[in-house]
């Protein structure tokens, strides 16, 4: 799924799961401590939105892929 990180950065989910997820962006980025990012679910008409705090960081074949744990998740309604 594509994800959106505050910062204008645009990136893939590759794992999600209750607790945690992990994602994908083009080239290295030096990412640490907290993100906020979004999710659009068009099928559901809703947005996922939460802070992850970032636990492992994978730099390989020109893309950085980021394993956060989820602090504050939230559902609501696409506006």
């Amino acid at each position: 799924m594509p994800l959106r990180l505050r910062d204008g950065n645009h990136a893939v989910t590759r794992d999600i799961s209750a607790s945690g997820l992990f994602f994908e962006m083009d080239g290295e980025h030096q990412v640490d401590g907290f993100l906020d990012f979004e999710m659009e679910l068009p099928d559901l008409r809703m947005k996922f939105t939460a802070v992850g705090r970032i636990v492992r960081v994978e730099h390989r074949f020109g893309t950085t892929g980021v394993a956060v744990k989820l602090l504050s998740p939230r559902l609501e309604p696409m506006e």
